[in-house]
């Protein structure tokens, strides 16, 4: 159960927190949206999430493909998530649970995306490049700070960029959709599954496949660390120029049973795993 100060603490980051999702400002809208994703990184199911993740997010969809039985549904995640949601593995995990049943048999934990849809208003053409990113999480030690840029990077099968044509309206048959090639080409819109973050319970051992520990023991020491913690505010904020758009969600801890006995253990079986 989850103490009632943290409870508060909850309430006050999301009030503090509210204001900045889906900012905008002027010509250009970046609209971000948070999503527990399959994890990219031996996933099966990476490649028909991405599909998803990307039609929902041009399309302004908040669920597309039913999560809670095919590991490739796309969701917007609720402000309030628990440790399962950001947490990839090395060995097969699911939301949480280790040795997940079908067809979450074979799925390698989850990562928590913040996926992007930035377009302008046909008066004002930027680039991939212009785009850059900044994460942090509210732990002590900010453990998922993470930030960059897309200088150099060009546009693949992950984000890519739509040019409305003459008109500078989307739609009317003349717009170019750009899934490869260079980063500085101008476009209207760019669509980006997002770049991802996640915490790796049994991480630091030597094969974390196997942690010395046994599986549950490792995601049963990360759920005690949240635990701990909790609530961990974790922010993205994207900006193009001047114009800025952010998403949070709050980690939570889950019922008290599953991390009685292990509130001691530590957290020397967590790491990080990123994607851009």
């Amino acid at each position: 159960m989850i103490k009632i100060k943290s409870l508060v603490k909850v309430l006050i980051v999301m009030l503090l927190c509210a204001c900045i999702n889906k900012i905008s400002f002027g010509d250009i809208m970046l609209d971000v949206h948070a999503s527990s994703a399959p994890n990219v990184y031996g996933s099966p199911s990476w490649n028909g999430y991405l599909s998803n993740a990307l039609y929902a997010l041009e399309n302004g969809l908040s669920v597309n493909g039913d999560r809670s039985t095919d590991p490739t549904g796309y969701e917007v995640a609720p402000d309030i998530i628990g440790p399962g949601e950001i947490a990839v593995t090395t060995f097969n995990s699911w939301r949480g649970d280790i040795n997940p049943l079908a067809p979450f048999n074979n799925e390698h934990g989850n990562r928590m995306h913040f996926g992007l849809h930035a377009y302008g208003d046909g008066t004002y053409q930027f680039m991939l490049e212009d785009l850059a990113f900044d994460m942090h999480s509210s732990d002590p030690t900010d453990t998922l700070v993470w930030g960059g840029d897309f200088i150099g990077f060009n546009y693949s099968s992950a984000r890519y960029g739509i040019d409305w044509g003459s008109d500078r309206a989307k739609g009317g048959g003349d717009d170019i959709t750009y899934n490869s090639g260079n980063g500085t080409t101008l476009v209207d819109e760019i669509v980006y599954v997002g770049a991802g973050n996640a915490w790796w319970p049994g991480g630091s051992d030597p094969d974390p496949a196997n942690p010395i520990g046994g599986t549950q023991a490792a995601m049963d020491e990360y759920f005690a660390w949240v635990n701990s913690e909790a609530p961990i505010l974790v922010t993205m904020n994207y900006t193009i120029g001047n114009y800025s758009g952010s998403d949070f969600v709050t980690v939570v801890p889950v019922p008290a049973a599953v991390i009685l006995g292990v509130l001691g253990m530590g957290v020397a079986g967590l790491k990080l795993r990123k994607f851009t």
